[in-house]
């Protein structure tokens, strides 16, 4: 491994609470926020070290920078985000919504349902959501058609 004082490797921790990967710098233990959130070519900033910190400045231009690691995006991420939308719809729905159709996806229960059950069906086995299992669906339509 090369020793040059300019050279930063950084290694991916996780992702802040703004959706910001989080990069650690193997050489100084520094962490920094990549603020493209998560492109290819990532723009890293200074965080003062907080791993939910707010980014601050730009990494030295001097400084070259190599990934031990990088931050790769779930190609779930928008159904699981879509699914949980649908669920507090209906909440909603059955809730302070008043049973008010419009809304809900396609404006009836029927189709709203039928799109929970496909983005649920969406995931492979093993990434399917433990916050809304196909029985839960099951039990949002039941009392939805009521």
């Amino acid at each position: 491994m090369e020793t040059n004082e300019n050279v930063r490797t950084m290694e991916y921790v996780g992702v802040d609470d703004w959706d910001r990967p989080v990069y650690k710098c193997i050489e100084t233990g520094v962490l920094w926020k990549d603020v493209t959130l998560g492109s290819d070519n990532p723009l890293l900033y200074s965080c003062g070290n907080d791993f939910d910190g707010e980014p601050c400045s730009p990494i030295k231009s001097d400084l070259v920078v190599t990934f031990k690691t990088k931050h790769e995006e779930n190609p779930f991420r928008f159904n699981y985000m879509m699914l949980g939308r649908l669920r507090s719809d209906c909440d909603y729905y059955l809730g302070y919504g008043n049973r008010n159709i419009s809304r809900l996806c396609g404006e009836s229960v029927k189709e709203h349902i039928e799109k929970m059950k496909e983005l649920h069906n969406s995931f492979p086995e093993g990434q399917k959501p433990e916050w809304l299992t196909y029985e839960g669906i099951l039990e949002y339509e039941k009392q939805m058609s009521e």
